[in-house]
């Protein structure tokens, strides 16, 4: 009787193991990306969208950990596609790890839409880190988002004038500035101050659907095909951080990235594909 009860509990394990091994695919595939905010809310539609292609491959796409700690995560292997708005710094590269840009998308002033303004000059930009312009022209206090300053969108923010950069290097002597310290932070505190504005992304604000706008800087727009023309001034870069010895499964998705199909999504959402 014994020998027959340990016969029909192997026959139930058995059971158990085949029926799990069909339900889960033993080809489902776990891919990690993470970084840079500003990147993010497009690599979950990218994410959605091959998916539906591959149902078989479960993609996780991590909140904001910067450029810097994604890159410190793909040498630790901890993600398997690092996103940044920076290349790989050379004491970066000895990791093994590789920086490929794949699209642009306009830096941007914005607003809440709350707000009706639409354009920003340098030298409103100027006068308003000196503190001589206070107020919108609808009577709202201006409160500028600031951010760290070694941030990416700080620096390209002074890079438009020495005369601004000078300015924001002042900024601690005014008490109506707030500070963020994320992508996604700075765009929370645009929709929810009134009267403030910061330095985000066009593909940050599309693809994540903010209630805010992009304005025009010196009268012109900040498109796609305005940064392509050098019209436009300011330009974040992204990368993927990649290992040099890409595994097929990553492969597959950068692949999709550059297809007709990724390239449309990254169109739809502010950026354009290199």
């Amino acid at each position: 009787m014994r020998a027959k009860n340990i016969s029909i509990l192997k026959n139930m394990l058995r059971m158990a193991f085949l029926g799990a091994l069909f339900s889960t695919p033993a080809w489902s595939v776990n891919l990690t990306i993470g970084g840079t905010g500003n990147a993010l809310g497009t690599m979950h539609i990218m994410a959605d969208a091959y998916q539906l292609k591959h149902p078989d491959v479960t993609i996780k796409v991590l909140p904001s950990i910067g450029s810097s700690g994604a890159i410190k995560a793909m040498a630790k292997g901890k993600i398997d596609i690092g996103l940044s708005a920076r290349p790989l710094k050379e004491k970066e590269s000895v990791s093994g790890a590789i920086s490929v840009e794949y699209a642009r998308t306009p830096t941007v002033i914005a607003m809440s839409n709350r707000s009706p303004k639409t354009d920003i000059s340098t030298d409103e930009l100027v006068n308003i880190y000196l503190g001589k312009m206070t107020k919108w022209e609808n009577g709202d206090f201006i409160r500028p988002v600031t951010r760290q300053a070694q941030d990416g969108n700080t620096i390209q923010l002074q890079q438009l004038s020495p005369a601004l950069k000078d300015a924001m290097e002042k900024i601690d002597k005014h008490s109506k500035f707030l500070f963020a310290s994320t992508d996604q932070e700075a765009v929370d505190l645009i929709e929810e101050a009134q009267g403030s504005f910061g330095v985000t992304t066009l593909a940050l604000i599309l693809s994540e659907k903010r209630p805010i706008h992009a304005l025009k800087l010196n009268g012109i727009s900040p498109t796609s095909e305005a940064c392509i023309s050098g019209e436009y001034p300011i330009i974040k870069r992204f990368y993927f951080i990649l290992p040099q010895q890409l595994p097929s499964h990553v492969k597959d998705f950068l692949d999709f990235v550059k297809s007709e199909q990724g390239k449309a999504i990254l169109e739809n959402n502010g950026s354009y594909a290199i």
